[in-house]
């Protein structure tokens, strides 16, 4: 009887300790965690002044539409690339009408040391020219700290690297309503481009 009872209390101590660890077997990674810490959706998304590529400042909350938003730094060497390459694509598979009346894509860098106006700039003259619908903005007059503290209450993870450089970072997109609620998070590694474009629209049609 013993032999059973020792190998049983081991496993269900174990699996106790490695769900409360991944908080319900939700989050697996730095990534998924925070997200998760950040709160359940709906939740009130973080707002700071954000300033684009044309140096016009804006707050998200001041645009009374659906927002995706995602986040990136242009020295980036692969993934936000990526990223911003299928948000291409999902900007250019969404009807006119919605884009920009009912939405815009905004696209954020938290890079303060070596990304400005000018780069993001000339990083969206990369693509097509007529993506009227989403912009490229840095936040405006925020320390560092702040910003961090901002991207941890977004549900975004974002670190350097001490040897490379490299920013680590989650690659989140965000769907923010109207009044500035989460809706809907989407996992770019996960999610496929037509679940992302067909849940956002079904969110814009209740506009």
């Amino acid at each position: 009887m013993q032999r059973i009872i020792f190998p049983v209390t081991t496993f269900v101590i174990c699996f106790l300790i490695i769900f409360t660890w991944t908080a319900g077997f939700t989050a697996f990674t730095v990534f998924s965690d925070t997200l998760y810490k950040a709160g359940s959706l709906p939740r009130e998304f973080p707002d700071i002044a954000l300033i684009n590529q044309d140096s016009i400042i804006f707050k998200l909350s001041s645009k009374k539409k659906y927002k995706l938003v995602n986040y990136v730094y242009l020295n980036c060497p692969l993934v936000c690339h990526k990223v911003n390459n299928r948000l291409e694509e999902i900007y250019h598979s969404i009807d006119t009408t919605t884009i920009p009346s009912k939405l815009e894509l905004v696209t954020i860098s938290f890079d303060l040391t070596y990304d400005n106006i000018q780069k993001l700039k000339n990083y969206r003259a990369r693509f097509t020219d007529d993506i009227h619908g989403w912009s490229f903005a840095l936040p405006f007059k925020t320390s560092s700290a702040d910003f961090d503290r901002y991207l941890l209450d977004v549900g975004i993870w974002a670190k350097p690297s001490n040897l490379t450089g490299i920013i680590n970072h989650s690659v989140y997109l965000f769907l923010l309503s109207p009044d500035n609620q989460v809706v809907d998070v989407f996992d770019p590694a996960r999610d496929e481009d037509a679940y992302i474009i067909s849940k956002t629209l079904e969110w814009t049609r209740k506009v």
